[in-house]
């Protein structure tokens, strides 16, 4: 076993199996070696604690090490690891970095973002714009082109107007 590749599905197939030791042992000497989606796995290891003690900041580290190779993924990830330390100021800078490197399913993050305030300034227009390009993106998963479509549902519904109530005319006899 000599290349990134070759360590890269060795890792992969060992995963799937669940041997996690022989998984991360060969991510980590791909990673190591400059492979870009090993890095991305091995954050992944440290950020859920797979083998491995959770380790948010070692998580960062292997994350940005796979962004810094053009990785969207690792943007997406080093986001969650910062919402999940409430940073959420950070959080939303890097889903609007992994957006930008074309990672469809960080609008929908996005969109929830300006949906509830999260983050940032709540901004129901704004909110469904990321909506609305999550359904235009190709590069979206199908659970993301769901959730963006029930999303923009409730939104609109929400902002409908009430139903106006018709005038009655004398003795109460509704008139068409």
């Amino acid at each position: 076993m000599s290349t990134n590749d070759e360590l890269f599905k060795e890792a992969n197939a060992a995963w799937d199996t669940g041997n996690l030791g022989r998984a991360y042992a060969l991510f980590r000497q791909a990673a190591e070696s400059g492979d870009r989606c090993s890095q991305l796995d091995l954050g992944y290891f440290f950020d859920l604690g797979l083998h491995v003690r959770k380790d948010k900041r070692e998580a960062l580290r292997w994350y940005r090490r796979a962004y810094w190779q053009g990785d969207a993924g690792a943007a997406t990830n080093i986001a969650t690891v910062y919402r999940d330390l409430g940073q959420l100021g950070r959080m939303v800078w890097w889903f609007r970095r992994a957006a930008a490197m074309g990672d469809g399913d960080a609008l929908l993050d996005l969109g929830k973002c300006y949906e509830t305030g999260r983050g940032v300034a709540k901004n129901l227009e704004t909110a469904k714009g990321f909506y609305r390009r999550v359904l235009a993106s190709s590069a979206v998963t199908i659970h993301s082109e769901e959730q963006a479509t029930e999303r923009l549902a409730k939104l609109r519904t929400a902002q409908e107007p009430p139903e106006t109530p018709r005038r009655t005319m004398g003795g109460g006899q509704r008139r068409a």
